[in-house]
């Protein structure tokens, strides 16, 4: 039997439901024609072994009936044969990258078509495919004399093309899942890359960031280490890192990860190679971005596509505003420089969003110039599908009924905004109250939850409650099966009350909390949160954003002011902040070096600019200054230059300052009235302008 028509047996042997020919189709990546034949010689090799045979169900789909006995038989029929695997083309071209690419030993040529018992004409194929592939990545494959195929390009080049090569061969699978079941790209990747290296270096991230998250920044943290680690110990080095900006922020979390990593592989007297490291996996951290350069720049990208797809698509995404703006900057900073250094994330589940949620998909696709132009290179298909999963959920939340009837767990290893996705479509779809979504690491969390069902995109064993494995992406065939899976099990349906908006209430517990202690700090705020959503409580905290005429003081509005350059102009609009003490002469200071260092990134829009530094960097406390120029001032942007209004922002955190930053946005669209600002002449009139009074 063919191992393709092994595999198809397996998928309908454990389809409890009718499988569509079009499910089928997409899976196995063939024609509905070549998809029909397949079944026909399923069918013959059945009717041989005096099995029923696969039959159509009218509107449903395929269907393989066998008894309990007829099942066993031929599952352990599938397991008992030990035929040769041999690669098809894709296969082949994905040993080839990683041979040339990770092996030690020379790769020549006539020696893989011994290998894959395959023509030289069909080895010349997939050279040909591959070197096209490779193109894309700014590497070359060449044939030296005597010494074989080797890769030709810049290394932090080739490590991020077998980076995103092994990503997308693997698809949603992580490198450390399934040691029993591995797929045959699985196996063609541990070839090259030990399952041993592979674990020991999940174990260090177990003990240096996390014992209990898996999601899609693990995945690739670890993959793309171990690439690293196969590269350097076969003397394939980053020469210097001359081309990483200088002071560039790493968390000490990763800087403890990449130096026990080196320690474990006795790799010494390589501060090029721990440079490197350490920032390519800062670059893939998604989590709280203030401390990056680009978190204000990623908060105005965040409100800016909010506002793009709501226009495109008339959804109104504003009200979800909060929660989804939340996502999308945690995900646009590590973004930003992952599309400026080429070290874009691979995403399995593309093909199914574009397909699931093609209005937000195209008008998220829209946007990509302005992440485009911002960068200087090219988003991928697959990180814009990333941005549409945030979306997507916050349509399933929008969508759904606020009367729950069953309660459950989500266990999902493919990231948090995935999982959630799954989750909110639960809750859309089937009325499925999700109390948690969990990893596969956290199952013990399970029963001190009051939780009746679990769903789960990964195969989990001895399960004390009613267990359902589907996919992150719920498909017409899914729907079915959870309609059946919930029918079971009717004895676990609930009712549960609706929820409450106590926004208002919210609000005035807080200016309690601030007369009585003073200012509420962020962890006291979002303890407070959590009370009132676990008792139901729904609180806006878009609401609870003061407004830009609230932090706006008179005495923070400079007119007409004279600077001989953007770095006397930036000491003069912080000035006012400087003497309130709302900022510090550091915070000054970081600001002017920010730009020395990155460029005038703080020119934001046509003529006005945003000068501000990391909150750490000396911001106290929440604050806003301005100042318009008699002379404009350059600071060297190719579109916006001259600057003729710049605000100065002290923010302390990610969220209290999102009002002002979408004020900032409609300013930035509005040049008329950035001009009617700039010729104002007194602060009264200034702040009708401003203001809109």
């Amino acid at each position: 039997m063919k191992d393709r028509t092994a595999r198809l047996l397996r998928k309908l042997v454990s389809a409890e439901l009718p499988v569509s020919m079009k499910t089928l189709s997409e899976a196995f990546q063939l024609s509905a024609r070549t998809m029909r034949n397949e079944i026909n010689e399923l069918n013959a090799y059945l009717s041989q072994q005096g099995f029923p045979q696969v039959y159509s169900l009218r509107g449903k789909g395929l269907k393989l009936q066998l008894n309990k006995k007829e099942k066993e038989t031929v599952l352990a029929t599938l397991a008992s044969d030990k035929k040769n695997e041999f690669l098809n083309r894709e296969e082949r071209i994905l040993d080839l990258i990683l041979d040339i690419g990770l092996a030690k030993k020379k790769i020549f040529l006539f020696r893989k078509e011994e290998e894959y018992q395959v023509s030289k004409s069909t080895v010349d194929e997939d050279m040909r495919r591959l070197r096209e592939l490779l193109k894309g990545y700014g590497v070359n494959v060449l044939s030296v004399p005597k010494e074989g195929l080797i890769l030709e390009g810049k290394e932090k080049s080739i490590r991020t093309m077998l980076y995103s090569i092994i990503n997308k061969a693997i698809g949603t699978v992580s490198l450390t899942d399934q040691y029993k079941n591995q797929s045959l790209k699985q196996k063609i990747i541990f070839r090259y890359i030990p399952i041993t290296m592979i674990s020991e270096i999940d174990c260090i991230y177990d003990s240096c960031i996390s014992a209990s998250e898996d999601n899609y920044y693990r995945k690739n943290l670890v993959t793309f280490t171990s690439i690293c680690i196969v590269r350097f110990l076969n003397q394939k080095k980053i020469e210097n890192t001359i081309w990483l900006k200088n002071n560039v922020y790493t968390s000490k979390s990763i800087e403890i990860f990449v130096e026990t990593v080196f320690y474990h592989f006795s790799i010494q007297d390589a501060l090029n190679e721990f440079n490197y490291l350490t920032f390519i996996l800062e670059t893939l951290n998604q989590q709280d971005m203030s401390t990056s350069i680009d978190w204000v720049q990623a908060q105005l990208l965040s409100i800016q596509l909010i506002q793009h797809v709501e226009n495109q698509t008339h959804i109104p995404f504003s009200k979800k505003e909060e929660v989804l703006q939340e996502g999308l900057y945690q995900h646009i900073a590590g973004l930003l420089n992952r599309v400026r250094y080429d070290v874009q994330f691979a995403n399995p589940l593309k093909e199914n969003i574009q397909k699931n949620y093609d209005v937000i998909y195209r008008a998220v696709n829209s946007f990509a110039p302005v992440i485009n132009q911002l960068t200087g290179k090219e988003i991928s298909q697959d990180e814009l599908a990333f941005l549409v999963i945030h979306f997507s959920t916050s349509l399933s939340e929008l969508n759904q009924e606020v009367t729950y009837y069953y309660r459950a767990v989500v266990i999902c290893n493919h990231g948090t905004a995935t999982g959630k996705l799954l989750s909110e479509n639960l809750k859309e779809l089937f009325n499925i109250e999700v109390l948690a979504v969990l990893s596969s690491r956290e199952i013990g969390l399970i029963e001190k939850l009051d939780a009746d069902l679990v769903f789960s995109t990964v195969p989990i064993e001895e399960m004390n409650k009613p267990l359902l494995v589907l996919e992150p992406i719920i498909k017409e065939d899914s729907k079915a099966l959870i309609h059946n899976f919930l029918q079971q099990n009717k004895e676990y349906r609930r009712i549960s009350s609706n929820y409450q908006d106590m926004t208002h209430i919210f609000h005035s517990l807080l200016q309690v909390i601030d007369s009585q202690v003073g200012n509420v700090t962020r962890d006291a705020y979002e303890e407070l949160a959590e009370i009132f959503k676990e008792n139901q409580f729904s609180v806006n905290k878009r609401e609870l954003q003061p407004m830009i005429q609230d932090i706006l003081e008179d005495e923070h509005i400079i007119l007409q002011t004279e600077a001989k350059d953007w770095q006397e102009l930036i000491k003069i609009v912080a000035d006012p902040l400087v003497q309130d003490a709302t900022i510090t002469q550091q915070y000054v200071q970081a600001m002017i070096d920010s730009v020395n260092e990155f460029g005038p990134y703080i020119v934001i829009g046509k003529h006005l600019a945003l000068a501000h530094a990391r909150p750490e960097d000396g911001a106290n406390q929440l604050g806003l200054s301005v100042a318009t120029v008699k002379e404009p001032v350059r600071f060297g942007h190719d579109e916006n230059d001259p600057v003729k209004i710049i605000f100065c922002l002290s923010a302390v955190d990610s969220f209290s300052h999102l009002n002002i930053m979408k004020y900032l946005v409609q300013l930035i669209n509005d040049e008329e009235k950035t001009e009617q600002l700039d010729e104002a002449t007194t602060v009264e009139d200034f702040k009708k302008i401003l203001f809109n009074d």
